[in-house]
C-alpha cells in the first residue's frame, strides 16, 4: 500500500475535527465563556494533532517512500495547527478586549462616585448642624462638585489610546511566539530529516567501500594464482 494511504488514516479524525470546529468558529467569539472555551476546545485540537501526526510519522518510517511521507504528514499538520491557532488569537482577543472595556467602565465610574461621597461628606455636617440650631438661619448650600463632561471624555479617549497600544504590543508579542512555537517543530523535523539522510549516504559509501575492497582482493588473488610456478612433480 502506498504512502498517502496509510497517512490519510491516521490523519482522518484529527482533520474531522479541526474543519468542523473551523465551521462553527467562523465568527469571532462574542462573549467571555464562548471565548474561554474556544481557547480550551483550540488546545486539545493542537494535543490531538500533534498526536495524529507522531502516528503518521512512525507509519511513514515504516514504508519504502518515507520523505514524501513525512513532507505530506508536516504539510498537514502545519495547516491543521494554523488553522487552530487563528482561532485561538481570535478568542484571546476577544477576552483582551473585554477586559478593557470593564476596565475603562470602572475608570469611568470613580469620577461620579467620588463626587457622590464629596457632595455626602459635604452635607451630614452642615445638616447636624442645623438640627442642633433650628433657630439660627440656615447657612447658604455649598456648591456641589461638578466634573466636565469634556475632561471625562478626553481622558477616557486618552485611556482607550492606551489600552488599543497595550492591545496591539501585546498582540505582536503573541504573533511573534505562535510563529516561533509554529516554527520549532518543522526545524526539528528537517535536523532529523538530514540526519537519516545523512546516516543513509554513509551507509551506502560504506558498502560501495566494502565491495571495491572484496573486488580488488579478489583481482590480486586471481592474478597471484595465474603469476605462480607450477609445482615439479618427478625425481631429478
Amino acid at each position: 500500500m502506498s504512502c498517502p494511504f496509510r497517512l490519510v488514516r491516521p490523519l482522518l479524525a484529527a482533520a474531522a475535527l479541526v474543519c468542523a470546529a473551523a465551521a462553527g468558529a467562523q465568527d469571532s467569539p462574542g462573549s467571555r465563556e464562548q471565548a474561554t472555551a474556544a481557547i480550551k476546545q483550540a488546545q486539545q485540537e493542537a494535543a490531538d494533532v500533534k498526536r495524529r501526526y507522531e502516528q503518521a510519522r512512525r507509519e511513514c518510517e515504516k514504508g519504502f517512500f518515507v520523505n514524501p511521507c513525512l513532507r505530506q504528514a508536516r504539510t498537514e499538520r502545519d495547516e491543521r495547527m494554523r488553522e487552530i491557532h487563528d482561532r485561538e488569537v481570535a478568542a484571546r482577543e476577544t477576552l483582551r478586549r473585554l477586559d478593557a472595556e470593564d476596565r475603562a467602565k470602572a475608570r469611568a465610574q470613580r469620577p461620579a462616585e467620588k463626587a457622590a461621597e464629596s457632595g455626602d461628606r459635604e452635607v451630614a455636617p452642615r445638616a447636624r448642624k442645623e438640627s442642633a440650631a433650628p433657630a439660627r438661619s440656615a447657612p447658604p448650600s455649598a456648591t456641589p462638585r461638578t466634573v466636565d463632561p469634556r475632561q471625562q471624555e478626553a481622558a477616557a479617549t486618552k485611556r482607550k489610546e492606551e489600552a488599543a497600544q497595550r492591545r496591539a504590543q501585546s498582540e505582536k508579542r503573541a504573533a511573534e511566539q505562535a510563529e516561533k512555537a509554529a516554527q520549532a517543530p518543522a526545524s526539528v523535523e528537517r535536523y532529523e530529516e538530514r540526519q537519516r539522510a545523512a546516516e543513509e549516504r554513509a551507509a551506502e559509501k560504506k558498502k560501495i567501500a566494502e565491495e571495491n575492497q572484496q573486488r580488488r582482493e579478489r583481482r590480486e588473488n586471481k592474478r597471484s594464482g595465474e603469476q605462480k610456478p607450477p609445482e615439479k612433480t618427478g625425481q631429478p
